[in-house]
């Protein structure tokens, strides 16, 4: 009896260790980051919708980012995002306002980091696949540190050009945001200067440095 309980044991045990590194999915999940990583950029055109689940409400959010490192623009509804890893400037054309100021090495949001989309599997997630059909895998991600407000992430990555179709995070506070790429280009090379606002190109700008 003590021999076939150990057993048991040992047989849940591999098994959760397994599910921890589900090894199709990180064949995927390192195909897409490789394909990404080795492009001059990546281009997405992106709608992101906020479900609010406590206050009963739902945003929607259109944009676009262009990602290449850690350097990136994101253009959306009200303002334009330029980081070349040393600094990021937030422009505001309403009224035609620049703020500029440091990374901050700590926040790992879509908006902060737009690179962690391609690598953020690699550590401190335990990662699943949990369906996938002739078109696309869907693969669930939950982060090993239990005290996190994120509950999972869900990627949806196309099957033939290992694409990105969207992206869902559930957090325990009741908000769901998906990120659906609604274009997903890898051919665009950006020129020089193009991760880097230029108060030339503003006619009277008001810059705020807060670096």
């Amino acid at each position: 009896m003590k021999k076939k309980s150990l057993i048991l044991i040992l047989s849940l045990v591999t098994l959760m260790l397994s599910a921890q590194k589900d090894p199709e999915a990180v064949k995927v999940l390192a195909e897409f980051s490789r394909i990404a990583s080795a492009a001059p950029s990546v281009t997405i055109d992106f709608t992101v919708d906020a479900v609010d689940t406590k206050e009963d409400d739902i945003t929607t959010v259109s944009g676009s980012a262009v990602i290449s490192g850690d350097s990136y623009r994101v253009t959306l509804d009200d303002n334009i995002l330029w980081a070349d890893g040393k600094a990021v400037w937030n422009y505001m054309p309403d009224v035609n306002e620049v703020t500029i100021t440091e990374p901050d090495p700590g926040d790992e949001s879509f908006m902060a980091k737009p690179s962690l989309l391609f690598s953020m599997h690699e550590k401190g997630y335990k990662v699943r696949l949990l369906e996938q059909n002739t078109k696309e895998w869907v693969i669930d991600l939950y982060p090993e540190d239990l005290n996190v407000s994120l509950v999972r992430i869900r990627l949806k990555i196309g099957k033939t050009l290992h694409d990105l179709r969207s992206a869902e995070y559930k957090t325990k506070d009741g908000m769901t945001l998906t990120l659906t790429a609604d274009k997903y280009n890898l051919t665009f090379r950006p020129p020089a200067g193009y991760f880097v606002f230029n108060a030339a190109d503003y006619k009277g700008v008001e810059v705020i440095d807060m670096r």
